[in-house]
């Protein structure tokens, strides 16, 4: 079963998100758990509407959507 484009679009955003949090705080010499929770928080709390948002819009302007099944 293909995972829907939603979840796919979804995880990509979060774990960008949190790959930017991630490297932000190390670049600034900070390293505690702290960091890495707010990261996974961050990509979470911005990355799931994100990624539901591109999917939306992907649909919404794609003329040949919904994809011909085959038969």
């Amino acid at each position: 079963m293909k995972a829907p484009l939603r979840i796919l679009l979804a995880t990509l955003w979060a774990l960008c998100i949190a790959g930017v949090v991630i490297v932000a705080a190390l670049s600034l010499g900070i390293v505690e758990w702290q960091d890495f929770a707010t990261a996974v928080i961050a990509g979470l709390v911005l990355g799931i509407p994100a990624g539901i948002w591109t999917e939306r819009r992907i649909k919404r302007n794609d003329p040949f959507w919904p994809p011909r099944r085959r038969s």
